[in-house]
């Protein structure tokens, strides 16, 4: 019974350490593919499909960035528009509609449309007259009251369309007009109620007009004209005949006595007699034209902006991820993050993020790589390793890039293609060896060993041979120097040489899988916590092996991740597990018996639920979050101890029960004890600290009772109490 109760005051300290422990999000995504955008006085906002940005122009920069971090419901922003009051209003692809103010940086949401019934529910344009904003869907329009967000009305049958279309976008002039694939409907004259079907006039394509798509419709010289995929046409009265262009028209612009025509790759001026180009561009995915109110051109389109002032035209790009693929994820020795973005068609190179600034590396940037597919990184004391799909490894030391491939290294590809090297890791072991882990070497030698003393050794697999079908998905390294590598579809292998590269009679070859006592033989994740233990994320749950020089030994199962499939571990300075599942992120404690935590996409800023590679800072305790749709940093105190006490930081100073929940002790060595002495010597209270660099302490005795104000004495020492250091702090009550 006593045993009971210590087991649970453990897992309740744990649970409130823990909780203590987790801070600030902030998400990180590509915000290049800008769906829509509109003006202020100084500036310009985007939608993209990675968040919402702000443009100054005085400062001529990007200087905001709104993600699910900063309160948005979703991050891809499909509409946007403005409203008299300055709020911005972000449409979503899944329906939800947000209200940003960027006075007081407040959002509200909406989500009359996205819990609607219907299957597809896209916000696609946003259009504010006065009080009312005009919302297209993909099925229909809804009318909201701007100054009490009420909804007004909600159309979702126009005239002889079916019900539930999906809408373009809506001009208000005169009367309303609506744009969609099926055509254009039209707000007969002195129709008020715009839910019923018989206030509208509806025109069909491929019938009453010759195109497939129309974009917008609006009037220009007292004409109604529409964009569409074949051009503009115009309405004479009875019928809808070609007026100017033939080919696409994404959208149209009126300013004064002139049409701004937009065409997926050109823009052009027209004033009912002279056609001007006055852009175009290799990019074929120009989107939406505004022209601010000084004159400049902004266009968005899938590559960024593009800015055009005085007939100079520039891209406007927000300095960020170049993608939102997150394939795999590694710290260096200086904090800066470093990512794989996967291969062929996701791979994108690789990038490094230092010092809030993103550097992408591509063929496009960086001339000298062979290719994009850089698709696993790791990263040492010393180096981090760029695994390539295809052309082997990239190593870099420094800001210098050196490259091992089938041409200027013993590296093999894989079968059927000996110069087409796929790495899917590569390690240093405890006698600084760089390990290579072959993907499914042409050779059945999945094992390659470069020594110190720049000498080859290559490693046959004495099992079933790697194929294409059954190939290396990872590999690590324990202290044993034991390579550990899992295949797909066959579980975990294990290999000693034990440091005789060239004997090959005292190799260790062995395979752990489902007989083995693991939960499956699709293991997708590996990872060595701080005490040596093996931890296998399978596509059913976590096992764990705790005696890594017996692999054969006793393997256990995680059961708070019963039946999950785990895709990416990481282990904190508190050994605090971090594990990535297709169900979000969950966090349990060091053995693994506790649940600490869960977060997903409903319950925090990430921006996916699908976690597909996990980082730490052990300097920090930031903790990067990878998923398919951009990047999460989680700021903790995980941080790893100091070797030496130096001095004990306390805050806040002085620590207010009744305002502070906790006061902070920063500065400690491994597995610090505290204790916390009254002025006159009587001890108040003891805490065991989790191990790391940072504690805490709720302001409580021994007996669970707040102290009385006054000046205290800590003393904190380490396991052996012969490290030991002292400070004071102040309590107020």
């Amino acid at each position: 019974m006593l045993f009971n109760k210590a087991i649970l005051v453990f897992l309740l300290l744990t649970t409130s350490l823990f909780s203590q422990n987790i801070g600030t999000w902030k998400n990180f995504t590509n915000m290049d593919d800008v769906m829509g955008i509109s003006s202020t006085s100084d500036g310009f906002w985007i939608a993209t499909t990675g968040g919402a940005g702000y443009f100054s122009n005085s400062a001529n920069n990007f200087e905001l960035f709104l993600t699910n971090s900063e309160g948005l419901s979703n991050q891809n922003i499909t509409a946007l528009e403005i409203d008299k009051n300055g709020n911005v209003w972000l449409g979503m692809q899944n329906g939800m509609l947000d209200i940003y103010d960027p006075n007081d940086k407040s959002t509200i949401s909406i989500k009359d449309i996205s819990e609607s019934p219907n299957t597809s529910k896209q916000i696609k344009d946003i259009v504010i007259i006065d009080n009312i904003a005009y919302i297209s869907t993909e099925f229909g329009i809804s009318l909201i009251n701007i100054d009490n967000l009420g909804f007004i009305s909600s159309t979702a049958k126009f005239g002889n369309f079916p019900s539930s279309i999906s809408v373009n976008s809506v001009t208000v002039d005169d009367k309303i007009y609506v744009s969609t694939d099926f055509g254009i409907a039209i707000q007969k004259d002195a129709a008020t109620n715009l839910v019923a079907p018989e206030s509208w006039v509806s025109y069909f394509t491929n019938i009453d007009i010759a195109a497939n798509k129309i974009y917008k419709t609006l009037k220009f010289n007292n004409q109604i004209i529409s964009a569409t995929d074949k051009g503009i046409f115009r309405f004479n009265g009875s019928s809808w005949v070609p007026y100017v262009y033939s080919n696409a028209v994404v959208d149209i612009k009126i300013l004064g006595n002139e049409l701004f025509v937009l065409f997926k790759n050109s823009l052009h001026s027209y004033d009912g007699i002279t056609d001007t180009e006055i852009y175009s561009s290799t990019n074929s995915s120009l989107r939406k034209i505004i022209i601010a109110d000084n004159g400049t051109y902004l266009i968005a389109s899938e590559k960024g902006t593009v800015r055009i002032i005085n007939g100079n035209s520039e891209i406007l790009l927000p300095n960020g991820p170049i993608t939102n693929s997150f394939q795999s994820l590694a710290v260096d020795k200086n904090g800066a993050l470093w990512v794989g973005t996967g291969k062929d068609p996701f791979g994108k190179g690789f990038m490094k993020f230092e010092n809030s600034f993103w550097t992408n590396y591509n063929t496009s940037t960086f001339s000298e790589l062979p290719n994009n597919n850089y698709h696993n990184v790791s990263a040492d004391e010393n180096e981090v390793y760029l695994s390539n799909w295809g052309s082997g490894l990239t190593i870099e030391n420094n800001g210098n890039f050196n490259y091992l491939n089938a041409n200027n290294s013993e590296l093999v590809g894989i079968q059927g293609f000996p110069n087409y090297v796929v790495l899917m890791n590569a390690q240093r072991d405890s006698n600084g060896d760089l390990w290579f882990f072959n993907h499914s070497s042409n050779d059945n030698t999945p094992l390659a060993q470069l020594t110190t003393n720049s000498t080859w050794y290559h490693y046959t697999f004495p099992f079933s041979p790697l194929t294409l079908d059954n190939y290396m998905l990872d590999g690590l390294i324990d202290e044993y120097n034991t390579k550990w590598f899992n295949v797909l579809g066959r579980g975990l292998y294990y290999f000693n040489e034990n440091s005789t590269p060239s004997d090959k009679s005292n190799d260790v070859w062995g395979q752990l899988n489902s007989s083995n006592g693991l939960n499956s033989n699709n293991v997708n994740a590996i990872a060595l916590d701080k005490r040596g233990e093996l931890w296998i994320g399978t596509t059913n749950g976590m096992n764990i092996l705790a005696n890594t020089s017996s692999p054969n030994s006793l393997i256990t199962s995680v059961f708070a991740l019963r039946q999950q499939s785990i895709t990416a571990i990481a282990v904190d300075p508190l050994n605090y597990k971090w594990v990535g599942t297709y169900q979000g992120l969950f966090v349990l404690s060091a053995d693994g018996s506790h649940l600490l935590a869960q977060y997903d996409s409903k319950n925090s800023p990430l921006p996916s639920d699908n976690i597909t590679s996990l980082a730490i800072d052990n300097k920090t305790g930031l903790v990067y979050i990878g998923t398919n749709f951009g990047l999460s940093t989680l700021t903790t105190t995980s941080v790893e101890p100091k070797k030496e006490f130096d001095k004990i930081l306390t805050y806040p100073s002085p620590f207010k029960i009744g305002i502070n929940e906790y006061v902070t002790f920063e500065g400690l060595v491994k597995n610090s004890t505290i204790k916390i002495f009254s002025i006159s010597g009587k001890l108040i209270k003891k805490l065991e600290t989790p191990g790391g660099r940072i504690t805490f302490w709720d302001g409580k005795d021994e007996n669970g009772k707040f102290v009385s104000s006054g000046i205290y004495l800590l003393v904190a020492y380490d396991e052996e109490a012969d490290k030991i250091t002292t400070s004071k702090f102040a309590v107020i009550r």
